[in-house]
This record gives C-alpha cells, structure tokens and sequence, in this order.
C-alpha cells in the first residue's frame, strides 16, 4: 500500500474529532490516566506530611473531576468556601491515605476551599472552572490545523501515538500560551496515527 497524505490527515482530523466528542459526551464518566481516552479528565491534588494541596490551583472544564488523595499521615478535609467560612457546595474527609473525588458541574468561576482543621496555617486551594473547550480540526495544504473555542484563558496542546497519552509531547498553541489554534506539520507514518487533545493550562 502506498503512502497517502490525504488519508493520513482523515485519519489525523477523525481521531481528533472523536477526541472531542468523547469529552463533550462523556461528561458524566470520570476516567484516570493511562486508561482511557482524555487522559487530563481527572485533576489530581495531593496531600502529604506538609499542610499543603499540591497543587493548590487546579484548572478544570466543567464536567471533569478533581481527585484529592492524603498520602500523608494526619486527617485533613477538602471543604468549599472562601478561606474557614464553609459554604457546603462540597465538604470531603481526608483522612489519612484517603481520598475524596468530585465531579465540577457549577457555572463557570474559581471556588475556593480549605481543610477544616488546618485553615488558620494557611492550608487552602481553588478549583478554576471553564467552559468546555470544542475543538475542531481542517485540513490546511496537508498538515493538521486545530482551532477550538471555550475554555481558557491559556492551553496546552498533547500529542501522542496511543490514546491513553500515557507518552505524550506537551506543545503550545500558535502564538503561545493565549493562542486557540495549532497547526502540527509533522509527517505521519503509514499504518500510525496521531491523538491530540487541548486543554487548559
């Protein structure tokens, strides 16, 4: 069989509409990385023997998760509100090596929370929520344009060979980190597929 451009750049322009459509229709499936298809669906936050969430800010599109995990050995909560006022959107215990998983459906917005018992040393963090981001994919004298709306206000481009992204390139936009387009000129081996996937940085 002989190498083919135009069938290449389908397939490139099929994968990634299916990319976005499974994140568009998959709303209410949380999934993890390396398993299925939208690696970044689940943000992880991290809570060891420092009073810390790591990372503290999280940028997620409506409809994704958060998953806070204490790998640490004292009790903390993960608790919506501004800063020890609690205002009981979610209130989640930590305890030690548990873990609290949320699905983010509000209206677009940051909402901050707190760990009850170690809010007055600083123990915070915010959950930054977007529109989902949709994106679409033409053909452009044979290389791969991207360009997507929603979201922001600043993305990042995953490319990979696999659909679980577990081994993935991290590009910026064109333009930079503000830009909502990309053009990915790399050649595509016969018989191989490219997956890419935007998404909030």
């Amino acid at each position: 069989m002989r190498d083919c451009p135009r069938l290449r750049f389908l397939l490139r322009c099929f994968l990634t509409a299916f990319l976005c459509f499974a994140a568009v229709r998959g709303l209410s499936l949380a999934v993890t990385p390396g398993v299925d298809i939208a690696v970044p669906k689940v943000t992880v936050v991290t809570i060891t023997a420092a009073l810390a969430f790591m990372p503290n800010s999280s940028v997620v599109q409506q409809g994704d998760y958060v998953w806070w995990r204490n790998t640490g050995a004292g009790a903390h909560t993960t608790t919506s509100g501004n800063p020890c006022v609690a205002n009981l959107i979610w209130d989640g215990p930590l305890g030690a090596g548990g873990d609290f998983m949320r699905q983010f459906v509000e209206v677009p917005g940051t909402l901050p929370y707190f760990c009850r018992p170690h809010c007055g040393l600083g123990m915070t963090g915010s959950v930054r929520l977007t529109t989902p981001i949709a994106v679409q994919a033409v053909d452009n004298a044979g290389i791969l344009t991207l360009d997507w709306t929603g979201g922001g206000p600043t993305y990042q481009v995953f490319r990979s060979s696999a659909p679980s992204f577990v081994s993935s390139t991290v590009m910026a936009p064109t333009g930079g980190d503000t830009g909502t387009a990309f053009s990915d000129p790399s050649p595509v081996n016969l018989g191989s597929v490219n997956f890419y996937l935007v998404m909030n940085k």
